[in-house]
């Protein structure tokens, strides 16, 4: 029978000068009657809650009460102090979470009366707000509440009123109450507070609405698992059944298995993953998830009227079983593996706390031999190049972290996506390319007993991280998306890792919580989800000499840095291409690009301040010059660090964006957006032209090329191709650059020679040996070619 405002609501209502109903005579005389203060007490203090603009105050000043007078609403307090006799102090605060005992902080000032008036149907957590009031009474002080009766009001104002039940609940908790009519209102005066034992007490026998039952997920030596054959209900199902009253939910999993299949497991076996709600047939259904490894026996067909046979599968088949799979079944499925099924009904599950049931990994020999055989290869090329890496790579089971993929296709040397952008489509989360993985653990240069923090999740990762660090190390792995930290907890259970890697639900941006980062700091952090900035928390909680390893993006190009302290400065021992899916939360950046006019082109600014981009239309459309810059390069060659030597030297530096199927003006390659850059009102972009074939080899030539757009159009093209011809003639195949990091703030007469890219946290200084004051060349270079990872 009640209705909530909220502060600024009421603020509103007494700025517009507004007003409760005044007090009646009736109401006055039953609080002079029942509140007289006797000879000797006068100076004794009252509390007014929700004093508005305090009539009820004054008057209980005038009764000789020392009042606190107190509202949530500014506008309240302002005219209740402006009218305010002597006796009467106005507080703002909080009624409905703020910390009311603050008024009585001197510990003996507790007070002999707390009246509310015309405001308890307002809040929303009455039955808390009164209990806290009851704390501010003297022994025998007095709690007074007046509100309109419910029945004496009309229908449209019956939200702000209580009824007779209403108030009932509220007296139930006092030892003496007082109750008077008063002109429409009730008045209840409260004395002794109960502080008596909860009780319980049943309902009445419910209508049947519900069932609960277990679901019963067993693996076996191979990692396969246990589906049982309802002809009957023509479905796959996992061993399930109805818990019977009294019983625990692990009784229940091991007597279903037992009597359906004829497995025997112990209760203490059994890891419980918490329980799935959802509706069927018109009953709720309570579906606990009963996670099991460690049994004895052969499955056994027990109850042919129910199950005609047994068999295991591998859980990633179960994607393409040709009959229907039971929905419950399928629902505790994608519980144990994350993402195993598409498109399952949903149900809500509430998780349990992981017990102490520790499960046995297993896995079928083929992928013992696959992964061998992706060592073998990687070693081969190059990339798992020290025993300990080749040793990590071959114990932990990638296939285990990719329950939704065939074995083969876990154990190919690639990037294999695991969530996506619903809206886009694009990949959001993946287990990265082992390749890439290998590089980027290598440049961490991590050693048995390390500290490590692994930024962005997925659980493979973290585990050859656990693999280098060996038991004395200890590796965080912090992950922002729900579903993906799920993931992660469930795979590093499954496999064992669980007691080896922390994971934690959180923004990576940040760093690891506090309480898990080292005294020293972390001996390595690696990040596994591309950044556009170094966060100033990264260098923190890195020890001194420590290793970060990113995938950092300078001018909208992702390169795989690694990084060692310095003191307060980071410096590069390697930099190479790479593909990584963005950082999300507050590193979270914007690749929207701004469009250029009606024209279907745009500009996306990456860490080159915007310019105006009026006019850029008018030029596009009447065309401009072409040079041609005599650089070539072959189709199959990389030209990486041309894109970052450009981002990094010219100033205007800008990536244009447009659909290059598209006729018009500009020649966009097919590759995403063109090199740019935008002098005064005029741009100039990059292109490419091929100019041999090789029909035999397959092989072509490309030469670049630049076009020019707006009245300066040709001095931006100049400009462009200079930079080309610079790369191409000093630095191409000769020269990696070196990145320093330092703080943002840090004075131009503390960088080092280069070229300075402006972040939010950071400064970063790309210094080209040769041309910056640099000789050294071998700097960020590695001993294997290295390719894109689209994580």
């Amino acid at each position: 029978m009640s209705t909530t405002h909220t502060a600024q609501d009421w603020h509103a209502h007494y700025e517009a000068g507004r007003d409760f109903s005044p007090l009646t005579d009736t109401e006055k005389t039953i609080l002079t009657e029942h509140l007289a203060l006797p000879e000797g007490t006068q100076g004794s203090r009252a509390l007014e809650v929700a004093c508005g603009t305090g009539e009820l105050a004054r008057f209980l000043a005038a009764a000789g009460y020392q009042v606190d007078a107190v509202d949530w609403a500014q506008a309240a307090v302002e005219r209740a102090a402006a009218a305010s006799t002597d006796g009467v102090v106005c507080h703002r605060l909080d009624l409905t979470g703020g910390d009311l005992s603050s008024l009585a902080a001197d510990g003996t000032g507790r007070y002999r009366l707390i009246t509310m008036r015309r405001a308890l149907a307002h809040l929303p957590d009455r039955t808390r707000t009164v209990a806290e009031l009851a704390t501010l009474l003297d022994e025998d002080g007095t709690l007074c509440v007046i509100t309109p009766h419910a029945d004496r009001h009309p229908e449209e104002l019956r939200g702000i009123c209580l009824d007779n039940a209403e108030i009932d609940l509220l007296a139930d908790g006092w030892q003496h109450t007082g109750r008077f009519d008063a002109d429409g209102s009730t008045v209840l005066l409260l004395r002794g507070p109960k502080t008596d034992p909860v009780t319980y007490s049943e309902k009445r026998t419910p209508k049947p609405a519900a069932m609960a039952g277990v679901a019963v997920v067993v693996t076996n030596e191979h990692g396969q698992v246990l589906l049982g054959w309802n002809p009957s209900r023509a479905v796959w199902e996992l061993p399930a059944g109805k818990v019977e009253p009294g019983e625990a939910f692990e009784a229940t999993a091991v007597r279903e298995l037992a009597e359906e299949a004829g497995l025997q497991a112990r209760p203490e076996s059994v890891l419980l993953l918490g329980t799935l709600c959802d509706s069927t047939h018109g009953f709720t259904r309570i579906t606990g998830i009963a996670r099991i490894t460690d049994y004895t026996g052969e499955p056994t067909v027990r109850e042919p009227e129910l199950i005609t046979r047994w068999e295991w599968h591998t859980p990633s088949a179960v994607r393409h079983l040709p009959q229907p799979l039971f929905t419950a079944s399928a629902q505790a499925l994608n519980n144990v593996w994350p993402g195993l099924l598409p498109g399952v009904p949903p149900a809500h599950h509430t998780p349990r706390p992981a017990g102490d049931v520790a499960l046995k990994f297993a896995e079928p020999a083929a992928a013992v031999r696959m992964r061998e055989q992706l060592v073998l290869d990687l070693t081969e090329a190059g990339w798992t190049d020290t025993p300990e890496l080749q040793r990590a790579f071959t114990v932990v089971p990638r296939h285990a972290f990719l329950p939704e993929q065939p074995l083969a296709r876990a154990y190919v040397n690639e990037a294999v996506a695991t969530v996506f952008d619903e809206d886009t489509g694009r990949s959001m989360s993946s287990v990265s390319q082992p390749e890439m993985q290998a590089v980027m653990l290598r440049r961490a240069g991590l050693r048995p007993g390390d500290n490590v923090l692994e930024i962005g999740g997925g659980g493979y990762n973290a585990s050859l991280i656990a693999e280098l660090v060996g038991p004395a190390g200890s590796v965080v792995c912090v992950e922002i998306d729900p579903y993906v930290h799920a993931r992660t907890e469930r795979f590093l259970a499954e496999t064992g890792y669980a007691d080896r890697v922390r994971a934690i639900l959180g923004d990576g941006t940040h760093g690891g919580p506090g309480h898990l980062i080292p005294e020293n700091g972390f001996d390595a952090i690696l990040v596994t989800v591309a950044s556009n900035d170094v966060p100033w928390r990264w260098t923190h909680q890195l020890a001194e000499g420590g290793h970060l390893v990113v995938p950092l993006r300078i001018g909208g190009f992702t390169r795989a840095v690694g990084l060692r302290k310095q003191g307060p400065v980071l410096v590069s021992t390697a930099i190479s291409p790479c593909g990584f899916v963005p950082m999300q939360g507050a590193g979270r950046w914007d690749e929207t690009p701004a469009p250029i006019g009606d024209t279907g082109y745009g500009i996306r600014w990456e860490d080159t301040p915007p310019a105006p981009l009026d006019g850029l239309d008018r030029a596009l459309a009447e065309g401009g010059p072409e040079l041609w810059t005599g650089a070539t390069v072959h189709g199959d060659e990389s030209f990486e660090d041309l894109q970052l030597w450009l981002a990094t030297s010219l100033s205007g530096f800008c990536r244009m964006e447009g659909d290059p199927d598209r006729p018009g003006p500009v020649r966009l390659p097919k590759r995403s957006g063109a090199e740019a850059i935008i002098l005064g009102r005029s741009l100039a972009c990059l292109m490419t032209e091929r100019r041999e074939h090789d029909e035999p080899n397959g092989t072509s030539t490309w030469e670049f090329g630049v076009q020019g757009f707006g009245p300066d159009g040709k001095a931006a093209a100049d400009t462009l191709a200079a930079a080309v011809l610079a790369w191409d003639q000093e630095l191409r195949g000769r020269a990696t650059p070196r990145l320093t990091v330092m703080p943002a703030g840090t004075p131009d007469s503390a960088l080092p020679a280069g070229h300075v890219v402006e972040k939010t946290d950071c400064r970063i200084v790309v210094t080209w040996p040769g041309r910056d004051g640099a000789d050294d060349c071998s700097v960020g270079q590695t001993t294997a070619p290295e390719r894109s990872d689209e994580q």
